[in-house]
């Protein structure tokens, strides 16, 4: 499998891909918040635990992929030098039943039916640890929301998949994506969706047609997904990634079935996002930043303003050296510098960029003789709070 990256100079791109602001002033909806990150639940036998020890390891592995981004990070829950305990990682845990209206996955051959459901929560202090020890890195909540275009063609029909279509296609894209934990999306398929493209556009990978009946939908990348059956049987997928002005192609074959197929394709999605979004800590490297927010007049905005920065995966370390009428400035210690801390707050629905261009500011420092003097701030980032 090769990935091609090629840049993109379209008009309709930049316009959906660049998180831009002036065009969307209110933090649109091009980010998600991915809960449960931290959560796993795995169909078991029984209760023994020599059973909850096995599957507690498999859980790891899941976890670990979700918070790295990282498919190889799931090794590291093999390592039973690394890991030797997998259950001193586990906060909490319970079983639970199936529901009803609930299927039961199919247990290998020659296994024990599946009975009950094992639910898990990691530790985030502990698994992320792991992680940055091992070089990963920790990609936090506020994750990209990728709109996914998906074709499939299974030799009787060529359909689109929708987020109302009644397919096994999109209960994989579902799970998988709650795996990854990837805010993936679907088109709705409705009128405004049929009057924009049609499925032989999918199946064409029409830039300029994908990307125009994409705007509606103000997602920070765009999934492209071709999927078929062979006459030998076999599934093969040709995907598109859009995303920062780049694309990305590769193709995957030879899938025994639909499932596994679209998983591969969502695996790969997963590594190039979060290659994108996250980078291995290095505190030599970390940069300050500092930010100016306007629109901030009280105590409860102050206190929510710092309370998200210091939410997000990039930020370090947090200062306030100084505090206005209307308005704070704000000192930041992050391993992404200028670019990964604007970037993070793109991703968010709490602060706009401000076209204003960055000024130095006087700030007040005391020096050795307890005197206060002008200490310029000079400004690299400025927001405005969206009440």
């Amino acid at each position: 499998m090769k990935i091609r990256i090629k840049g993109i100079k379209n008009a309709i791109f930049l316009a959906i891909i660049l998180p831009i602001t002036v065009i969307f002033p209110f933090g649109g909806v091009n980010a998600d918040i991915v809960e449960h990150l931290y959560e796993a639940e795995m169909p078991v036998e029984g209760q023994s635990r020599e059973e909850r020890a096995y599957i507690v390891r498999e859980a790891l592995k899941e976890v670990l992929v979700r918070i790295s981004g990282r498919n190889e990070a799931s090794e590291l829950a093999m390592d039973t030098a690394l890991v030797p305990r997998p259950t001193r990682f586990v906060q909490q845990f319970r079983y639970r039943n199936f529901s009803q209206d609930e299927a039961i996955p199919v247990s290998p051959d020659g296994a024990k039916p599946y009975t009950q459901k094992l639910w898990l929560l990691f530790t985030k202090k502990t698994v992320a640890k792991l992680l940055r020890e091992q070089g990963f890195p920790v990609w936090g909540k506020t994750r990209p929301a990728t709109l996914v275009w998906l074709a499939i063609d299974d030799q009787k029909q060529r359909l689109l998949v929708g987020n109302s279509t009644e397919h096994p296609g999109r209960t994989y894209i579902e799970e998988e994506a709650k795996k990854r934990g990837l805010p993936l999306r679907l088109p709705l398929l409705d009128l405004a969706d049929q009057l924009k493209l049609q499925v032989t556009d999918v199946w064409g990978n029409f830039a300029d047609t994908l990307l125009d009946a994409s705007l509606r939908y103000q997602a920070e990348s765009i999934l492209v997904g071709r999927v078929y059956l062979s006459f030998s049987n076999t599934w093969h997928t040709r995907w598109t990634l859009y995303s920062d002005g780049q694309r990305q192609d590769w193709e995957i074959s030879n899938r025994e079935n639909l499932r596994k197929a679209i998983n591969a394709g969502l695996s790969v999605t997963g590594e190039a996002l979060s290659l994108k979004f996250t980078q291995v800590n290095d505190v030599e490297s970390s940069d300050i930043v500092v930010i100016k927010i306007n629109n901030v007049a009280s105590l409860n905005a102050y206190n929510k303003v710092t309370k998200y920065l210091r939410s997000l995966n990039v930020v370090s370390e947090l200062q306030t050296p100084q505090v206005n009428q209307d308005s704070i400035y704000v000192k930041i210690k992050s391993n992404r510098g200028q670019e990964g801390v604007a970037q993070a707050i793109s991703l968010g629905h709490m602060l706009v960029a401000d076209i204003t261009p960055p000024v130095e500011q006087g700030g007040l420092k005391e020096n050795e003789s307890g005197d206060k003097k002008s200490n310029p701030l000079v400004v690299d980032l400025v927001y405005q709070l969206v009440q």
